[in-house]
């Protein structure tokens, strides 16, 4: 062996330090004050190919493949100048042949002048290892993207993007898939800057050669790749970095073939013996994930189909829809006037029949359009149309030209009449949004008789951005007691004396200023909290009533407006009597009064509610009486004290109909012994109209407008 004459050959350090190393049996260099390389044994040779004069005098920084980790290099070099023992695995280069992964462990010497004077570099092939995380780690990875349910073409791109910063700057790796006799190819990301490349493949040569690929059934490496019909864009790319060998890993489940990963490289063939394992792991990861997508395709007919007429259901047609780039077309819903009265007569499978031939029939109409369909509900289907062909009176002849020929049902011929809702897709606005605007929609042509289509307009909006604003600040509004009672006198028109108060919900917001209980009653209900405001009305009113009699002013029944919502909740009269004992109030100061044209939708369930809290010594009254449909039918049967006339015929009263229907349901009330109270009178000739009827009892802002109690402190009421 050939020592070299070095500057330090009288120096005993270095002589110690190589037979420090020659002791140690491993692999390892001598390096000099500035790093660069003075010897290295037998055995680092036998590693890397480097004869000693092949690397005398290099910089050590030079074998290292870490390029893009320069920082992490210069880290390295200036612990070992300060005289710091530094370990690292860094790729390092071969000879001949790929680089592998090297475990460094380096021990500076110094001088007394604390200045590194030689570097004993212990070397080891921890290639294996590396391969070992790196697989470990990808497994993680994959399964991590199972789990947040990423596409198998993203799964695809994550193994492909860990080859290349595997290796990196040494490899670039794609993968072409074969799915249905299509070929799609899917490259990493590492050289498109984090987007995601996929290149159809057309060209009948560059196919034929992946097919062969996919046909082998073993990794198969070319040290030239030039004569290969390979894709165009791939061998520049591979080229245009060095890149001049590939190798090919054929990816196969028994004779189904999956596609096949290409590895561009620019060293010598990879060692089998070392890479074996970490190919046959690469394959492993991308058959597991085409093995999980089988699944979910699987998964997805169950989930997302309705197998019974071959449509995608609601979910199926919502993703669907999702995956269009881009969204300018119309939402409709399509609705068969007959259906409930098919599946009446003939049963549930032939109103199955009835959306499955509507199916089929839109897909022919509208055969070369870019259309989707799914099934919305049971009884409807959900249509996407371009705009250009989605105008009202397009889609009206559209629904004329499905019915004008009859469906077969059981054998007979059924002809059907159809109602449609539709809603344009507009840009910022939620699909679920532009769906609930079509059911809007589908409800308004449902009010029509025949073949109708109704369709959404943008004024809606304003109204609805509304309700969106005070729902969003409605929750607060109830949590911080902002909605107060205000109370409403009725009053005795013989002797003007106040007999009772109504007490009503009022809402002062901080942020909106008056909210009309006209706005933000209705929309408490949809929101299911018109309990919680129902529950404050009460326990506000039942403090009132503590107070006065605390300071022994006079006290009159309070009436308190109850939704059906909360007046059919089960535990409403157990609540009620809880506040009224919380408060020591006296049960027969409170009248309940229910909404009659919305409420009293259950009878007998009403008539249980309302002798419970008769027994309980509560008074009950019904509001807006006359709205409803069935009102003088239930009146005999339900116990009520009060009927409050709607002020919908107090306004009208002058009429000689409106006054007939008054004076009607004034002799009804007396025959049954429940007081009238008229709600809105504005005017005298009005009060005086009802006096001279027999209604001796009136509400209105001709006597008093709501309260609030300051109000009503001050005026000594």
């Amino acid at each position: 062996m050939t020592v070299y004459s070095f500057r330090y050959e009288t120096d005993t350090l270095f002589y110690m330090l190589k037979d420090l190393g020659d002791k140690s049996g491993r692999k390892y260099l001598i390096l000099d004050d500035s790093l660069s390389i003075l010897y290295s044994n037998n055995l680092y040779t036998e590693l890397t190919g480097f004869e000693l004069q092949d690397i005398y005098r290099f910089p050590f920084r030079s074998l290292l493949q870490q390029k893009m980790l320069h920082y992490e290099i210069k880290e390295i070099e200036e612990r070992l100048h300060k005289g710091k023992i530094t370990k690292a695995e860094l790729m390092h280069d071969r000879k001949s042949g790929i680089p592998f992964y090297a475990g460094l462990e380096c021990l500076p010497f110094q001088s007394e002048q604390n200045h590194t004077k030689l570097v004993l570099v212990f070397v080891k092939d921890v290639t294996y290892i590396q391969l070992q995380n790196f697989v470990d780690r990808l497994e993680k990875e994959m399964f991590q993207a199972i789990q947040h349910e990423i596409s198998f073409i993203e799964k695809i791109q994550l193994i492909c993007n860990g080859i290349d910063h595997l290796f990196h700057p040494g490899c670039f790796t794609t993968f072409i898939l074969q799915h249905h006799d299509k070929f799609q190819m899917i490259q990493s990301d590492l050289f498109h800057q984090g987007k995601l490349i996929q290149y159809p493949l057309e060209q009948s040569s560059e196919l034929k050669c992946y097919e062969k690929m996919m046909h082998i059934r073993q990794v198969a490496v070319y040290e030239d790749f030039n004569h290969l019909y390979l894709h165009q864009p791939h061998k520049d790319l591979a080229l245009e970095n060095g890149f001049t060998r590939c190798i090919f890993l054929p990816v196969r489940k028994e004779e189904e073939k999956i596609g096949v990963m290409v590895i561009y490289f620019g060293q010598e063939v990879y060692e089998s013996s070392v890479f074996a394992y970490f190919f046959e792991k690469i394959i492993d990861l991308i058959m597991l994930a085409y093995s999980y997508e089988k699944k979910q395709q699987q998964i997805y007919a169950l989930a997302y189909m309705d197998l019974s007429t071959g449509m995608v259901n609601r979910h199926g047609f919502i993703g669907r829809l999702k995956e269009l780039k881009e969204l300018d077309g119309v939402i409709y819903l399509l609705e068969p006037t007959e259906f409930s009265r098919i599946v009446e007569l003939y049963g549930r499978d032939s109103g199955e029949a009835l959306l499955k031939q509507m199916y089929e029939r839109i897909l022919e109409k509208c055969e070369g359009k870019h259309i989707l369909v799914g099934r919305f509900v049971s009884s409807s289907i959900i249509l996407y149309m371009e705009k250009d062909e989605a105008g009202i009176k397009q889609m009206t002849d559209f629904l004329k030209m499905l019915v004008e020929e009859p469906f077969l049902i059981e054998g007979r011929n059924i002809y059907i009449t159809l109602k449609s809702g539709g809603s344009s897709i507009r840009t910022g606005e939620s699909l679920k949004d532009s769906i609930r605007h079509a059911e809007s929609a589908l409800s308004e042509a449902k009010t029509y008789s025949g073949t109708m289509a109704r369709f959404y307009y943008q004024e809606n909006d304003a109204q609805l951005e509304k309700e969106l604003l005070i729902l969003n600040h409605l929750t607060e509004a109830i949590k911080n007691k902002e909605i107060t009672a205000f109370f409403q006198p009725k009053v005795e028109l013989r002797r003007g004396r106040i007999t009772s108060m109504e007490a009503l919900a009022r809402w002062t917001s901080p942020i909106l200023g008056y909210v009309s209980p006209a706005e933000f009653i209705p929309v408490a209900e949809r929101a299911g909290l018109i309990r919680d405001i129902d529950l404050q009305i009460i326990e506000q009113v039942l403090k009132w009533f503590q107070q006065r009699q605390y300071e022994g002013k006079r006290i009159v029944p309070v009436a308190i407006n109850i939704s059906p919502e909360h007046f059919y909740y089960p535990r409403f009269v157990e609540e009620l009597e809880q506040l009224i004992k919380k408060y020591y109030a006296d049960p027969n100061y409170l009248i309940i009064e229910i909404t009659e044209s919305l409420g009293l939708v259950d009878i007998k369930r009403a008539q249980e509610i309302i002798e419970k809290l008769f027994v309980r010594g509560l008074k009950t009254s019904v509001d807006d009486f006359g709205m409803g449909y069935s009102s003088l039918s239930y009146l005999q049967k339900l116990p009520f004290s009060e009927l409050k006339i709607d002020r919908s015929f107090t306004s009208r009263i002058h009429e000689a109909g409106t006054l007939a229907i008054v004076r009607s349901i004034i002799q009804i009330a007396y025959n049954l012994e429940i007081d009238v109270v008229a709600e809105g009178v504005e005017t005298k000739e009005q009060a005086d109209v009802l006096y001279e009827l027999g209604c001796n009892c009136v509400q209105g802002y001709l006597f008093y407008r709501p309260m609030s109690f300051r109000e009503l402190e001050e005026r000594n009421i």
